[in-house]
């Protein structure tokens, strides 16, 4: 399954009856980077009457209305995140009140109009699956480290050295992980271990 998440910020505004309504789509990695970007957003739009905001972040997601009426700003919001195709996303609707009352129905399609219009100005980049193992190098073969960054261009090592050679985690993108296991099996003569993990 691909998995997309923003590569930059879309922007996109809605106006209604005089109410103005300006939205921003933006990566949210963990909830500090969307708490960041909220606080940068709301001191960039102190005279607003509204801060609204969703996000998707893993497999969590929270939404505020912020004073509007319940499920006419944040709700709307998430949904049109979670039709976006991304994740790892946050989206921050700022509204200046023009005057009139918009209704619920108004209020609803304000704010996701908003947002679909800066999740469609917003760039997407794919996200490979990765997988992570322990593994344990004895220093006779150490040069497979080498080998295994010259054909698994992803591989990020995070280890040390002990009395037997080298032993840490490994990361790597997943359409790596058989060219991996491969090369050990093939070249660590029963002496490499590595195990699956977690990741």
């Amino acid at each position: 399954m691909n998995t997309f998440v923003p590569d930059n910020e879309g922007y996109g505004e809605h106006e209604d009856r005089g109410s103005k309504f300006y939205a921003w789509v933006f990566h949210a990695p963990d909830l500090l980077a969307f708490q960041n970007r909220l606080i940068q957003i709301k001191g960039e739009h102190a005279k607003a009457r509204h801060w609204c905001w969703a996000w998707r972040i893993g497999g969590s997601y929270r939404f505020d209305d912020d004073g509007e009426p319940g499920g006419t700003a944040g709700r709307p919001m998430l949904q049109v995140l979670e039709g976006s195709g991304m994740s790892d996303v946050a989206a921050v609707c700022v509204r200046y009140f023009g005057g009139v009352k918009l209704g619920t129905g108004g209020l609803m399609r304000a704010y996701a109009g908003a947002t679909a219009r800066a999740a469609d100005n917003t760039p997407r980049r794919k996200v490979l699956p990765k997988l992570k193992y322990q593994l344990a190098i004895p220093f006779e073969l150490l040069g497979l480290r080498t080998e295994l960054e010259a054909v698994c261009g992803s591989i990020l090592f995070a280890g040390d050295f002990g009395d037997d050679g080298w032993q840490g985690s490994v990361i790597l993108n997943e359409n790596e992980g058989v060219i991996f296991e491969n090369l050990l099996s093939e070249k660590g003569n029963g002496k490499v271990k590595w195990s699956l993990q977690e990741c």
